[in-house]
């Protein structure tokens, strides 16, 4: 069993992953055999990741890593991870688009995809009555598919005024900001990570668009607001969130969590439920399975993963490996004092991939 991490959640979610070995060795590990961790740092890009992939199966012979930390990642390795036959499962990765390959019954994503996300943007929007929307994302396969998704849910109840695709890699996105003020919409969607939502909502700030709703989604929720402060102070004016969030009352994740803070002094971050949730799907599919083959050990987690009831909440998997339902949290940014803060406001919803039950 190995993970391969990318830098900006990597130590958080690798300390996931430990907790949940341990869970798993002071149960007799698998079969009688403790479970052990090789790690390999998946680095800044998909080239990166799949080369640290390659040294997992070719030098470690490992049949199953628990890794792929982008969406962009897990396409690099699918194609990869199914000529091998090398079972991948995601503890990060949220792209509805993963589905749609030959490879996907290879990687498994244990959060909640961008279909359920889109979803409870659309639902945010529809409940704010708003019937105007431009939509801002980044141009990679996570912020398209947040776009596709969202517009999924709104047919019919809202009409798109804007969709500006940016590139993260850019400093000044004022000519595109400039086109979605003067879309004049009722809100604005935005899917993108932190690093280039800081340069955006700082702009924004710039342009006095802090008067305008927008609706985020979980890319920029990690972001550190100490270091951003005016994106800090935009998101506290006008942006509400998104962001899967693990079920707090389940006895399965405050066991997981108590023992996270008592080894590390801090609460699980956002994923790590995921991350604790794929050693565990992963030792159960190991141990129904008929030895240690990548194909036999998917088989099984997919079998397991019907209805398994985790730190993340209730775990259906489809054919593909995108999760059925979810639970999201909806968040704002808040002012304590001289800080800001992330927080979850209200109760979690509940969220399955249905249009119908949507409407």
């Amino acid at each position: 069993m190995s993970p391969s991490t990318a830098p900006a959640r990597g130590p958080n979610l690798i300390k996931a992953l430990q907790v949940a070995v341990e869970s798993v060795n002071t149960q007799n590990g698998i079969n009688g055999k403790p479970v052990k961790l090789i790690m390999e740092d998946e680095g800044p890009s998909a080239a990166t990741a799949l080369y640290a992939a390659h040294k997992l199966v070719e030098k470690s012979h490992v049949r199953v890593i628990i890794g792929g930390t982008t969406s962009e990642n897990v396409l690099a390795l699918g194609p990869y991870v199914e000529d091998k036959g090398v079972f991948l499962i995601s503890p990060t990765a949220t792209s509805s688009t993963l589905s749609n390959y030959g490879w996907s019954k290879w990687a498994f994503r244990v959060p909640p995809g961008d279909s359920l996300q889109g979803g409870v943007a659309a639902r945010i929007m529809r409940d704010k009555g708003y019937k105007k929307i431009a939509m801002l994302v980044q141009d990679s396969i996570y912020g398209r598919g947040i776009e596709s998704t969202t517009r999924e849910f709104l047919r019919g109840l809202a009409d798109v005024v804007a969709a500006v695709k940016y590139d993260p890699e850019k400093q000044s996105y004022f000519s595109e900001l400039n086109a979605i003020r003067d879309s004049k919409p009722d809100c604005v969607l935005h899917a993108g990570y932190y690093v280039d939502g800081a340069v955006i909502y700082g702009q924004a700030l710039q342009l006095g668009m802090d008067t305008l709703p927008w609706i985020a989604v979980d890319g920029v929720y990690d972001m550190p607001l100490d270091k951003y402060t005016d994106a800090a102070k935009f998101m506290e004016k006008a942006v509400t969130g998104t962001v899967s969030v693990p079920d707090r009352k389940s006895t399965i994740y405050t066991e997981f969590a108590d023992r996270y803070k008592a080894l590390y002094g801090f609460t699980p971050t956002i994923y790590c439920d995921a991350a604790y949730d794929a050693v565990n799907l992963v030792a159960a599919g190991i141990r129904e399975s008929n030895g240690y083959q990548g194909s036999s050990i998917r088989d099984a987690v997919l079998a397991v993963g019907n209805g398994y009831h985790g730190a993340s909440g209730v775990i259906t998997f489809n054919s593909s490996g995108e999760r059925e339902a979810g639970i999201y949290g909806i968040w704002k940014v808040v002012q304590n004092g001289p800080q800001y803060e992330f927080q979850i406001t209200g109760q979690p919803v509940n969220f399955t991939r249905s249009v119908g039950a949507f409407r």
